[in-house]
C-alpha cells in the first residue's frame, strides 16, 4: 500500500513538472512575440508607412527649431539685437518652446497608445 501511495506521488510530480514546462513554453513564446511585435511596430520605416503626415509634420518643426538656432546663434555673435529684433527673438522661443512641449506630448502619448495596444493584444492572445 506504501508502494502504490509513492507511486501515485511521483506520478503526480512528473504530472506537475511537465505542466509547468508547457507553462514556461507558453510563456517564453508570448514574450517572444511581444518582443518581435514592439520591434516591428516600432520600426522606423513602419511608423512613416503609417502615419506620414505627422511624421513629415514633426521633421518640419524639427527643422524648423534647428535652423533658427543656427541662424540665431551665427547673426548673435556678429552684431547686436535692435529692440524689435529681441522682441521677436523672444516670441520665436517661446513659440518654439511651445512646439516642442507640444511635440514631446504628441509622441509620448503615441507611446502610450502602442504600448497600451501592446499589452491589450498580450492579454488577449492568453485568454
Amino acid at each position: 500500500m506504501a508502494k502504490e501511495k509513492l507511486s501515485d506521488l511521483e506520478k503526480k510530480k512528473k504530472e506537475l513538472e511537465q505542466e509547468l514546462a508547457n507553462i514556461q513554453n507558453g510563456l517564453d513564446k508570448s514574450i517572444d512575440e511581444v518582443k518581435e511585435g514592439v520591434s516591428t511596430g516600432l520600426a522606423p520605416k513602419n511608423l512613416i508607412k503609417k502615419y506620414p503626415l505627422p511624421i513629415v509634420g514633426a521633421s518640419v518643426v524639427v527643422g524648423f527649431l534647428l535652423g533658427s538656432n543656427r541662424k540665431n546663434s551665427s547673426s548673435s555673435s556678429s552684431k547686436a539685437y535692435g529692440s524689435r529684433s529681441q522682441s521677436d527673438s523672444a516670441i520665436s522661443k517661446e513659440i518654439k518652446r511651445m512646439l516642442a512641449k507640444k511635440g514631446l506630448s504628441l509622441v509620448l502619448d503615441y507611446i502610450d497608445n502602442k504600448v497600451a495596444a501592446l499589452k491589450e493584444k498580450g492579454h488577449d492572445s492568453e485568454d
